[in-house]
């Protein structure tokens, strides 16, 4: 039987992961931090292995999975204080190059683990005289993928470096732009931004899912994916299609706080290398998407 290892399987992103494979008949084994860990959104639907990455018995409780295909999403401090703190960071780097070797061990086909878009950030870091807390978290995510590369080519192990863009959909509560400017905007405050005159990406959780889904069962021929929606546009218009989706544009307001001197470019969000391999997967334009985001959120709170 096909099997799927993941990681931070009960996370918005992880538990998706574990919903997929499974309509797809892979067996799943989900990775789960602790016995305190909610996993009621993925039972009934994969082996539930509650445990640290550190766990040195973890290869044995995995004794079944040998052969699997293994994604890694566990990422602790991905918003919030611990989004800044670099020890935190550095741990989740550590983190990952242990799953790197036990998938190695393991005897996985392949080894997939999520970037971010913000690993960009480490491009401007020279020519910027003070950063936020924020940019440990990009930072950590580059300095993982540049190891991660080493150590796999160096053992022989297949991956894929999954860098994926600003995502959104219905019951993500990472807190991140599009969280907080729907939160704002129903609490009828507004939702404060810089310039907002960078060219942004944002992708649609189906669509990223597809996306990944298939970098894990097709052949693949780089080592490195961006996973976005294929249209990247100024972030104010995007903020704009926010405040029109729930009628308070006006709510909307752009060149309030400073700018963090990160510059951005289009070249970033090219999904053309992606697309060549595993085909069209975009099926969600972002008006559409964020209503439907947005409504999931009201039905949520009545």
């Amino acid at each position: 039987m096909k099997s799927v290892i993941i990681t931070g399987a009960n996370g918005f992103l992880g538990s998706a992961f574990v919903k997929r494979f499974f309509r797809e008949g892979y067996k799943v084994f989900a990775l789960v931090k602790d016995e305190e860990e909610d996993v009621s959104s993925i039972i009934g639907k994969c082996e539930i292995i509650r445990s640290e990455l550190c766990d040195p018995t973890l290869e044995e409780k995995l004794h079944m999975a040998r052969g699997s295909i293994f994604y890694h999403f566990a990422w602790a401090g991905v918003n919030g204080a611990e989004k800044a703190d670099i020890f935190v960071q550095q741990n989740n780097i550590a983190m990952t190059l242990k799953c790197a070797e036990l998938a190695k061990r393991l005897g996985c086909t392949k080894f997939l683990c999520a970037g971010t878009v913000a690993e960009n950030a480490v491009k401007s870091l020279p020519r910027i005289k003070s950063v936020s807390g924020g940019m440990f978290y990009g930072t950590a995510k580059h300095c993982t993928h540049l190891l991660v590369e080493a150590f796999c080519k160096n053992v022989g192990l297949d991956f894929v470096w999954m860098q994926f863009s600003n995502i959104y959909g219905p019951n993500n509560k990472t807190g991140n732009l599009i969280g907080y400017t729907i939160e704002c905007l129903r609490r009828g405050e507004p939702a404060l931004f810089g310039p907002a005159d960078q060219p942004y990406d944002f992708i649609y959780l189906d669509d990223l899912i597809e996306a990944a889904y298939r970098l894990g069962v097709m052949p693949t021929s780089h080592h490195f994916y961006f996973i976005g929606s294929g249209e990247s546009r100024i972030l104010k218009e995007y903020l704009s299609q926010i405040g029109s989706a729930m009628d308070r544009i006006d709510l909307i307001q752009t060149g309030i706080r400073p700018s963090d001197g990160i510059e951005y470019d289009s070249d970033m969000f090219d999904i053309a290398p992606l697309v060549s391999e595993v085909g069209s997967y975009v099926r969600t334009n972002f008006f559409d998407g964020i209503t439907t985001t947005i409504a999931s959120e009201e039905r949520h709170d009545t």
